[in-house]
């Protein structure tokens, strides 16, 4: 009998040990991720709370929400037991899935592109052709026919004085001249050489002149287009020649380097995207609902998000492996999310 008390001491204490944790308030992990969460004075909003807020009430969850300043921290806070729920932007992916559980889906989109909205037009096609590659084009092409006007001059200037004779200025002049004539197909035939070598240089420079004034033409197409191939980006298959920028041990980051993109790092989606602004990155990969909404916060008409989605992704809460939390947080959201309420919520989020 004496036996039984201490282990009846013992089990009494479990259990208001039990029933005491049982009745802490959760913890929730927070970070500033717009529209889904972000700071509003004394308190949190967003997609992702609201949706929260609407599950805790009607699953009777008491709960204190813990601001992090990344998504790692937050994610390994809830993987260490530091804390009992992930909210906000947070995407399910396969690496994420192997460290934590994941509630039902509330809503689905995916990684976007962000980029410059280049302007169109005359304005784009003239400062793109009067670039430094448009005029070393020019230059090496003025460069040649002196050349080859010098050496007509030098090889005509006794036998054929009434076209390349006077100064040593007029010529050069005259050969330079015949050599654009030649070059050109215009022939005007008012300077033609007439000794022997003069015959023989304006032969060899028919030919090269075609090969000349077709990659002289290549170079001008290219000073006009060149720019606009660098910059442009209409897709994920442009990404490997233009510098990338992305929110580090994010989604958008491990996709990069999945696909072997080279991308610049950055602590948010503001800084990456200010990156593309200011031109020190042509692209961000990224959440793509965020940065619309960042960009339409900002009124930035100067980057835009392409409309096709690099990786579809469905976006919810995160909890421990095993948690049982899951359960209960999946009943309430299946009993939320085809409500009329909380499609307005998304329509005064995300526009939708």
């Amino acid at each position: 009998m004496t036996a039984r008390i201490p282990l009846f001491l013992f089990t009494c204490l479990w259990v208001l040990l039990s029933s005491v944790a049982s009745a802490a308030p959760l913890t929730v992990a927070v970070k500033a991720s717009p529209p889904f969460s972000y700071p509003e004075g004394d308190r949190w909003d967003g997609v992702s709370v609201e949706l929260w807020e609407s599950v805790a009430d009607k699953a009777g969850l008491e709960y204190r929400l813990r601001p992090y300043k990344t998504l790692a921290d937050m994610l390994e806070a809830v993987e260490l037991g530091q804390a009992d729920v992930a909210i906000g932007a947070i995407s399910v992916t396969a690496e994420r899935e192997r460290r934590l559980d994941f509630t039902q889906p509330m809503y689905r989109a995916g990684l976007g592109i962000a980029t410059r909205s280049e302007p169109g037009g005359w304005s784009t096609t003239l400062r793109s052709l009067f670039s430094w590659k448009f005029f070393s084009a020019v230059l090496a092409l003025v460069l040649v026919l002196l050349l080859v006007g010098l050496l007509i001059w030098l090889l005509e200037r006794r036998k054929n004085p009434q076209q390349f004779g006077g100064s040593v200025s007029e010529g050069i002049g005259n050969g330079f001249w015949w050599s654009a004539v030649t070059m050109t197909t215009v022939g005007y035939g008012d300077k033609a050489p007439v000794s022997l070598g003069g015959r023989v240089l304006g032969l060899v420079w028919m030919f090269v002149s075609i090969i000349t004034i077709s990659g002289f033409t290549a170079a001008i197409a290219s000073s006009v287009t060149v720019n606009q191939l660098q910059t442009r980006i209409d897709g994920a298959g442009d990404l490997p020649r233009v510098t990338v920028a992305a929110v580090a041990n994010t989604s958008g980051a491990q996709w990069l380097s999945a696909n072997g993109i080279k991308h610049q790092r950055f602590d948010n989606t503001e800084k990456a995207l200010r990156a593309v602004a200011l031109g020190q990155a042509d692209a961000a990969v990224g959440d793509a609902p965020v940065m619309r909404y960042i960009l339409s916060e900002r009124e930035d008409d100067n980057l835009l998000v392409l409309p096709k989605l690099v990786r579809e992704e469905s976006y919810a809460f995160a909890v421990a492996n095993g948690s049982p939390l899951r359960e209960t947080l999946d009943q309430a959201m299946l009993d939320i999310l085809p409500t009329e309420s909380w499609r307005m919520v998304l329509n005064r989020y995300l526009g939708q």
